[in-house]
C-alpha cells in the first residue's frame, strides 16, 4: 500500500502541476524560444492539458481500486462476535481459576 501511495502522490504531483496556465506559459516560453510556431501552440495546449486530465482521472481511478481493495480485505467486527469472544475469555478463566484450585497444596498434605 506504502508503494501505492507513494506512486500516487508522484504521479499525482506531476499531474497536478499540468493545469492550463502552466502549460500555457510553457508553451508560451517555447513559441518565444522559436521551438513552437505561434499558431500550433493553442492545440499544443488543448493536448497537454486533456492528457493531464487523462492521466488525473486514471489515477482517481487508481486510488479508488487501491482503497476498495484495503477495504475489502478489513474484516467487519460485529456486536455478536465480541460477545462470543468475551464469552469464550470468561470460560477460559473460570478453567484457569478451577486448574489453580487444583494444583494448590491442601492443608492435609
Amino acid at each position: 500500500m506504502a508503494k501505492l501511495v507513494e506512486k500516487g502522490i508522484l504521479a499525482g504531483l506531476g499531474v497536478l502541476t499540468l493545469t492550463r496556465d502552466t502549460v500555457r506559459r510553457f508553451v508560451d516560453d517555447l513559441v518565444a524560444e522559436g521551438e513552437v510556431k505561434p499558431e500550433e501552440a493553442p492545440s499544443i495546449i488543448e493536448r497537454l492539458v486533456d492528457k493531464g486530465e487523462k492521466e488525473r482521472e486514471e489515477l482517481r481511478k487508481m486510488v479508488r481500486q487501491e482503497l476498495d481493495k484495503a477495504r475489502s480485505n478489513v474484516p467487519v467486527i460485529t456486536r455478536k462476535d465480541i460477545e462470543e469472544l468475551s464469552r469464550k475469555i470468561d470460560e477460559l478463566a473460570a478453567k484457569v481459576e478451577e486448574l489453580a484450585a487444583q494444583s494448590e497444596p491442601t492443608e492435609a498434605e
